[in-house]
């Protein structure tokens, strides 16, 4: 409401259209086309995310344009007098000439292509194409425009063109030095792509040369020499995990803002050389000079498909400061210390919670019954249903494991050399990429484009596995397999198979290309005929079952051919000793068909001796209960993540969301899915006094951010963040008694979140045997009246609690967790319910803090006198009895 916010547009008046949204969009309704498939308001800035995305599941978004503001909203009338403020703005509009830049005339070709504005800021994608601004396309020329608002206006800093391709993984940069963003004084800004001194808009194109290549990666010309007497000459290392590399021929490039390191160009960015084995990854090393403080970042290119990997979670670097064991996308040694040191005083109260990565604190509130009235919101956890149950029939299935490690495009050998170290961390299972032989090329979207389903192949041989499973087994750990069953290779895209329908001939010469690609165990008879291009909203209807996801999914038919094949495939993967299975994209899959698979297994194996789960992308309930009740199988809880995001958001959260429950969530979600879901697609219906419980089933499989959410472009239900955003989720999905909780890598390992979740799988193994029930409350600060009591301030969430009793009623662990960005939290009790059965003496996880948790809730001393837990801004400590 702008005529309830006057003050706080003008006191933040660089931010009111900012970082969400940079573009006021000029023609209301245009839309760009993603990577994604769905039309985008062009107002709306992309989410960081991998470049190398599978077919996704999405439908269209609805187009939400910002409403002008009148500039008479925008003034202040105070005891003294202010003008108008005016946010800074700045029009930009680039001509693509093919005379002077070939590719990129041709790249934009593509429907799904986009031109960006991409700079050093964080509202121009620090310099990472796929979070920076996108421009439209002005009618019937060549030219794109777009205006910048904010931070993304700032006079003087340097800016380059980019034409990106998702879809094609193609990056196009400009060539030469950078544009210099102008004073907002100008009323349209003109500029030329690959010529940053043009000022002005080419009349007619050049002849247009003959266009570039589409995919691929060609390096541009060799980097200048730096000429600067200040430039010196370092060796730079840094380490890039396998999840990053992929299996094909990767160029690791230091790219930075001087012309030796390309002017932010990759492409005439110097490479470093492959120095080693590091880890789970590949190590990388060379000399490079340039003047110290030049700011640069790593990034990974994939020499066959061209797309590019940039470093997100992590400022730019300087050149000459920490340049020693780097490692890709996180902080450097030297950082992480100097991060330490800015944040010690939170580290002596915090117990096993306050050691690594913390968010700095701007303010301290103490929670204190007596100063303060706090307001309390119970979330139920209490859910009797159980997916994986004994049915009529059927062999009794496996007891799900707890604590999953994703090994996510991980070779074979490097998850083996792993797993002592992730029996010591808590885990006890590992989840292993699809076996099978894939579409080649190492990206691990490849790995759910099966080829042949009799070959294990691409991420290890059949030896591989059964080494790796052999060793899991004798530290009983289990061993998961992700199989791709609905679809296979694609070898088309889904404009030529439409094209092709009405065309005889052009579409046996594509059913000979997909026979060729899948046989001999399979033929392009044993695929879904009539070919129907499932998009949009058949993602999630009737149709889904049948059809071809986004036109180019080969989508195979129910047939005893097709079921013998795969039921090959696993008892290959049982007899090499996998002991869980994930069956992937299973919502395109019928339910009774999935039974077959299901009941296979289950047949040839011991009672309880195998896993099972299935990958079910939805938010609605009913769906997931198709798979769970006929199949006795647990799914993909993306409901539960779902509602605690919106708890954790600042507009709409907090109490408000607990008490709205879990099916309101899912609903909005599914909203700007472009679902209309109606409270009857998510089962029974709950209400602000009884809300149900967040939770698909008590064994349900759980996840802050998984690999279709990480790693695909925009997001799913809204569920696009990093690793830092996610870490308050994974502590509080660790915490809790139930559920499967599967547990990324690249959040595991990265530093801003990889302790706080070590320490949560570490609390998680602890209780195993003990914790039998949870209780989770959002305590929030009481809401009060503004001091012109024109209006009421809505409780501010402060603290999550997880209480966990064993069968008695007696408490085993105490997670508190601080849902507050900027503010240290001092805690003098936890919230109860009713009366504890006794006192409990608790301890944190590295035994540095004690206290006494009383009947009441009250946090005191072994001597009785209260006891203050000191909780960092979006951070955890965990408490555990001794």
């Amino acid at each position: 409401d702008v005529g309830s916010s006057r003050c706080r547009l003008i006191l933040h008046r660089y931010r009111f259209l900012s970082p969400h949204n940079i573009f006021q969009p000029a023609t209301e309704g245009r839309t760009v086309r993603q990577a994604n498939h769905r039309p985008l308001p062009t107002s709306t800035l992309p989410t960081p995310a991998s470049t190398s995305p599978p077919p996704p599941h999405r439908t269209p978004l609805p187009q939400n344009p910002i409403p002008s503001i009148p500039s008479s909203r925008l003034s202040l009338s105070l005891s003294l007098s202010l003008s108008p403020i005016v946010p800074m703005a700045v029009k930009l509009r680039v001509t693509i000439d093919a005379g002077l830049a070939a590719e990129a005339a041709a790249a934009v070709q593509a429907p799904e292509a986009t031109v960006r504005v991409c700079g050093g800021s964080p509202e121009l994608g620090n310099f990472d194409p796929k979070g920076s601004p996108i421009l439209k396309k002005v009618e019937g020329q060549d030219i794109w425009e777009g205006t910048l608002t904010g931070g993304a206006a700032k006079p003087g800093q340097e800016f380059k063109f980019v034409v990106l391709n998702l879809d094609k993984h193609q990056y196009v940069w400009e060539n030469g030095s950078m544009h210099i963003m102008p004073k907002p004084d100008e009323p349209v800004v003109t500029r030329t792509f690959n010529d940053a001194k043009a000022t002005k808009p080419s009349g007619t194109a050049a002849p247009a040369k003959k266009p570039a290549t589409q995919g691929g990666y060609t390096p541009g010309p060799a980097p200048p020499a730096a000429t600067s007497k200040e430039a010196v000459k370092k060796q730079l290392e840094v380490v890039v995990p396998s999840t990053v590399l992929g299996q094909g021929r990767a160029r690791v490039v230091v790219c930075g803002g001087a012309p030796e390191l390309g002017n932010w160009n990759p492409k005439q960015a110097p490479a470093l050389v492959e120095a080693g084995a590091a880890g789970t990854g590949k190590k990388f090393a060379g000399d490079v000079k340039t003047v110290p403080g030049t700011e640069y970042k790593y990034v990974v290119i994939n020499v066959e498909k061209g797309n590019a990997k940039w470093e997100q979670n992590r400022p730019n670097r300087h050149f000459g400061k920490d340049d020693t064991k780097q490692h890709f996308d996180q902080l450097g040694e030297g950082e992480q210390q100097q991060q330490q040191q800015q944040h010690h005083h939170h580290h002596h109260h915090h117990g096993g919670g306050g050691r690594g990565f913390h968010v700095e604190a701007k303010d301290k509130v103490t929670l204190d019954a007596a100063s303060q009235q706090f307001e309390d919101a119970w979330i139920p956890w209490s859910c009797e249903k159980v997916a994986g149950i004994q049915g009529s029939g059927s062999q009794s299935p496996s007891p799900a494991p707890r604590t999953i490690f994703h090994a996510f495009h991980w070779q074979f050998a490097d998850v083996e050399k792993k797993l002592e170290e992730f029996k010591a961390q808590g885990f006890d299972a590992v989840q292993i990429s699809p076996a099978q032989k894939s579409k080649s090329g190492g990206q691990w979207w490849a790995r759910y484009q099966p080829k042949d389903y009799t070959k294990i192949e691409g991420l290890g041989s059949t030896e591989d596995l059964q080494k790796l499973c052999k060793k899991a087994q004798e530290l009983g750990l289990m061993i998961i397999g992700d199989v791709v069953f609905n679809h296979m290779i694609v070898v088309a895209s889904g404009h030529e198979w439409g094209n092709a329908q009405g065309k005889p001939d052009e579409l046996a010469r594509l059913k000979q290309k997909l026979s060729q690609a899948v046989g001999p165990s399979l033929c392009a008879d044993d695929f879904q005929w009539p070919w129907f291009n499932m998009s949009g909203p058949h993602w999630d209807n009737d149709n889904r079952y049948e059809g071809w996801g986004n036109g180019e999914w080969s989508e195979l038919r129910h047939c005893k051919k097709v079921v013998d094949v795969h039921c090959q495939h696993l008892k290959t993967l049982l007899d090499a000793g996998v002991r869980g299975i994930r069956f992937d994209a299973v919502k395109h899959m019928r339910p009774a068909h999935v039974k077959e698979y299901v009941d296979f297994v289950r047949s040839n194996s011991q009672p309880g001796e195998v896993y099972l789960y299935g990958e079910v992308l939805s938010v609605q309930e009913k769906m997931h209960l198709e798979y769970m009740d006929s199949n006795e199988i647990a799914t993909t809880d993306f409901a539960l993540t779902v509602f605690f995001n919106r708890i954790f958001k600042e507009e709409g959260g907090g109490k408000e969301a607990v008490l709205r429950g879990v099916k309101s969530a899912a609903m909005a979600a599914a909203a700007k899915e472009g679902l209309d879901l109606k409270a009857t697609d998510l089962a029974e219906t709950e209400t602000a006094e009884a809300p149900s419980a967040p939770m698909l089933s008590a064994d349900s499989v759980r996840f802050a951010r998984n690999h279709d959410t990480v790693m695909n472009p925009g997001t799913f239900y809204g569920l696009g963040s990093n690793c830092l955003k996610a870490r308050v989720l994974w502590a509080l999905l660790l915490a809790v008694h139930d559920g499967t909780v599967l547990v990324f890598p690249e959040d595991f390992q990265d530093k801003s979140s990889g302790d706080l979740i070590r320490q949560a799988v570490n609390f998680r193994a602890k209780l195993a045997s003990k914790a039998a029930s949870s209780e989770v409350c959002l305590r929030s600060i009481s809401s009060t009246k503004k001091a012109d009591e024109s209006s009421e301030q809505k409780p501010k969430p402060m603290l999550l609690t997880v209480t966990v009793s064993n069968k008695e009623g007696h408490v085993e662990g105490v997670c508190l967790l601080n849902v507050t960005k900027t503010s240290e939290i001092t805690v003098h009790d936890v919230p109860v319910r009713k009366a504890l059965p006794g006192k409990t003496a608790l301890t944190s996880m590295d035994n540095s803090l004690e206290c006494v948790l009383t009947e009441t809730g009250s946090v005191v001393a072994a001597d009785g006198k209260p006891q203050d837990l000191k909780v960092a801004p979006w951070d955890a400590l965990f408490l555990i009895s001794r």
